[in-house]
């Protein structure tokens, strides 16, 4: 039994008419008569009573007919949706982003233009820390991820710039300081300074510690945190000063002033970042799709 006999079948009960049918089918009625012959010698029964110059279902034909539709019209979902999986038009997404970037411009808008142009995409999205991220990267636990300050480089993993988001001093909304709408470095000489814990190695950490090894600047660090949300509670708290960033489109912390350091030109950089030898067809499409995304909102 092939599968084009099933389909014969179904334009004969139809059409209720071999000459018809064979017709719509363009194949010539004698072997068309003939396959529905070694179609019912397959199955043992008769699907069909001749009438005339016309057929009819027999009861058991009936049942084969609705049987075969459902079929058939599976077998068609099935390739549909096989051909929008390669496309990448449907299948899922793992994606992962550091929690302080989930509304930073334009990443919201790159979502949001996944969601209109692929809605038969899953997007399995979650909050994970540059490094863990790399990591499940390099084990295709993932797909693709969002990244700060890229942990070290890896010929695997391929990255494409989202965004520098600027490093600004973070003082208690009651701090001196809070009213002035820039500082410089030695401002922030004697203050009490939340710092992140090496051992975290956070992107925050690992930042620092290049931007301010063999530096003349030194913070006066009081206590360290494990977390940029950490920071920013404790900042908040009063606990003492950071640095920390500025994101774009989202509001600073409230009981914190965010404030720009004139001689400390300290950038968070931000990478969409996957593996080169992923395959999957919907991370294709993202990256497609963020490319146009990304580029727009530079004016490219």
């Amino acid at each position: 039994m092939e599968l084009r006999h099933l389909r014969y079948f179904v334009a004969i009960a139809e059409a209720e008419n071999f000459s018809k049918a064979a017709r719509l089918l363009r194949i010539a009625q004698p072997a068309l008569s003939q396959r529905m012959r070694d179609l019912e010698a397959e199955l043992g029964l008769a699907l069909f009573e001749r009438q005339g110059r016309g057929i009819r279902l027999t009861q058991a034909g009936r049942y084969y007919l609705e049987e075969i539709r459902q079929v058939l019209g599976r077998i068609e979902a099935a390739g549909r949706q096989a051909s929008q999986i390669e496309r990448g038009e449907v299948g899922s997404l793992r994606l992962a982003i550091l929690e302080t970037l989930a509304l930073a411009v334009p990443i919201p808008r790159l979502l949001r233009e996944l969601r209109a142009r692929h809605p038969g995409l899953r997007l399995k999205m979650v909050g994970m820390p540059s490094l863990v991220q790399y990591e499940a990267i390099r084990t295709r636990s993932l797909d693709a991820g969002f990244i700060a300050h890229r942990p070290f480089q890896d010929p695997d993993i391929l990255g494409l710039p989202v965004m520098e988001i600027p490093i600004h001093a973070m003082v208690p909304a009651r701090h001196p300081l809070a009213g002035r709408p820039t500082l410089q470095l030695k401002d922030l000489e004697g203050l009490d300074f939340i710092w992140p814990e090496l051992e975290a190695s956070t992107s925050y950490s690992t930042l620092f510690r290049e931007a301010f090894e063999g530096s003349a600047w030194r913070p006066r660090v009081v206590q360290e945190a494990s977390s940029y949300v950490t920071t920013t509670s404790l900042v908040a708290a009063g606990y003492g000063c950071a640095l920390g960033i500025a994101v774009p489109g989202v509001p600073a912390v409230g009981g914190i002033v965010q404030i720009p350091i004139l001689d400390l030109d300290l950038r968070l950089r931000i990478e969409l970042v996957w593996h080169k030898d992923n395959p999957s067809p919907a991370l294709q499409r993202f990256l497609e799709l963020a490319r146009l995304v990304l580029a727009a909102g530079t004016g490219a």
